[in-house]
């Protein structure tokens, strides 16, 4: 597979695991409870049991069926079919891309480089805790490994858990309380000085009861603030110059921007205003450079806060090569998947901010396999890529295509966890 985690791979040693599956001490936090098994995995022999979000994590229990055919040595004594094992390389992808989970623990599996030896029919259950995904993101991807047939790949594509966003709630100003009514004051009455008796005098003034009492207001609360404030500078990552460019930012479970801000010409500077307690991404792209993108996790940021957030973009030249570095494919087919939208996204606003720009897309895959299948495989990959570009607006005149296969790998030997560089999809620009 295009993309950046590495595969796994049988390898020496090893010892039987006991199966996970248990719950562990870490979850009593209330939680989503365990919600049944979905998702497409990659290996038939793979089975989602359930999905389970805690406080911390997102956990995910599997089941392995070991299909192959039982096989014996000379003596007649049955020997290991296969071999499994876990790369903590692996990762949870959302939000089309733009999110990634990493691993943390796991129950009932080794991890890379140890190996558990399986024989025809056995079964393994194995429990998996990854970060905790953000509230709001349901549809996810695991990515473990490459395209390498030879192994167990837990790839597994199109997992759904419930896990509902918080309300987002913009909070006005507060409207300051009004001034208190000012009581008037009564004149004072001059009480008489009693008069000798047998003297006609004034009579006694009594003291009035009906004078209301002045009341003492309490000040309103003072509002709790619900933004932070986010500013940086946008700047040309060789020469350190300011750059006006646009920054389109959205909440990271949501598909729609929800708004856009640009930088001053004159410094780079840049600010928008964002609801705490939620997680955001973002795009920054100008005219003549490559875009990059983001995240802003506010989810444990205090309201009234502010944050630094510098943004350096890279200047595009024609005959720069480009290597998109999270591109995903469906394991040994050329079916791209969404967890390769927010990568190519960064190329369509690229493209949109410089209609001039022409590229030619190239696909090229490891040392390892049938030449043929994998010549033919690279340019798959790559028209898929095409093709998504070109929904998104992009004019097909724009982009051309190669797939070199196996052709022209950066590294001919090593391991396959370092081979994994040859896996990749890169554009050229040819045009700007």
């Amino acid at each position: 597979m295009f993309g950046t985690y590495p595969s796994g791979y049988p390898s020496g040693g090893g010892q039987q695991y006991p199966s996970g599956g248990q719950q562990s001490p870490d979850d009593t936090y209330p939680n989503s409870g365990n919600q049944p098994g979905n998702g497409r995995p990659a290996d038939p022999g793979v089975t989602v049991n359930s999905i389970r979000l805690t406080q911390d994590y997102t956990i995910l229990n599997l089941t392995y069926t070991e299909r192959g055919k039982p096989r014996y040595d000379q003596n007649g004594r049955l020997i290991p079919t296969g071999y499994i094992e876990f790369d903590p390389a692996g990762q949870l992808v959302a939000a089309n891309g733009a999110r990634k989970f990493g691993f943390l623990k796991i129950e009932g599996l080794p991890l890379k480089p140890q190996r558990l030896r399986t024989y025809s029919g056995d079964q393994v259950t194995f429990t998996i805790y990854f970060e905790r995904l953000d509230k709001g993101l349901e549809n996810f991807d695991l990515f473990e490994c490459n395209d390498y047939d030879l192994i167990v790949c837990w790839n597994i594509y199109n997992l759904h858990v419930r896990n509902p966003a918080d309300v987002v709630v913009y909070t006005p100003p507060a409207t300051p309380a009004p001034a208190p009514t000012p009581v008037p004051k009564l004149p004072k009455k001059q009480t008489p000085l009693p008069q000798p008796s047998g003297e006609s005098g004034g009579e006694m003034e009594t003291p009035r009861t009906d004078v209301p009492k002045k009341e003492t207001l309490k000040p309103a609360p003072a509002p709790v603030p619900t933004l932070v404030s986010v500013s940086g500078i946008v700047s040309d990552a060789k020469s350190k110059r300011p750059v006006t460019a646009t920054i389109d930012y959205q909440l990271s479970s949501s598909k729609q921007a929800i708004d856009s801000v640009q930088s001053f010409a004159s410094t780079g500077a840049y600010r928008m205003s964002l609801n705490k307690g939620q997680v955001y991404t973002y795009i920054a792209s100008a005219r003549g450079y490559q875009s990059a993108s983001g995240v802003l996790d506010l989810s444990k940021v205090a309201g009234g806060q502010k944050l630094t957030r510098d943004i350096a973009l890279t200047p595009l030249a024609v005959g720069d090569k480009v290597t998109l570095k999270n591109i995903y494919f469906e394991m040994s087919k050329s079916n791209l998947l969404s967890a390769s939208f927010a990568e190519l996204n960064k190329l369509v606003s690229m493209m949109q901010d410089n209609p001039n720009m022409s590229i030619r897309l190239e696909g090229h895959t490891d040392i390892i396999g049938d030449h043929d299948k994998n010549l033919q495989l690279s340019r798959d990959r790559v028209i898929a890529c095409q093709r998504y570009l070109v929904q998104q607006g992009i004019d097909i005149d724009r982009i051309q295509t190669i797939g070199y296969g196996d052709t022209r790998p950066i590294l001919t030997k090593g391991t396959d966890e370092e081979r994994k560089v040859n896996r990749r999809v890169e554009f050229v620009i040819l045009a700007i």
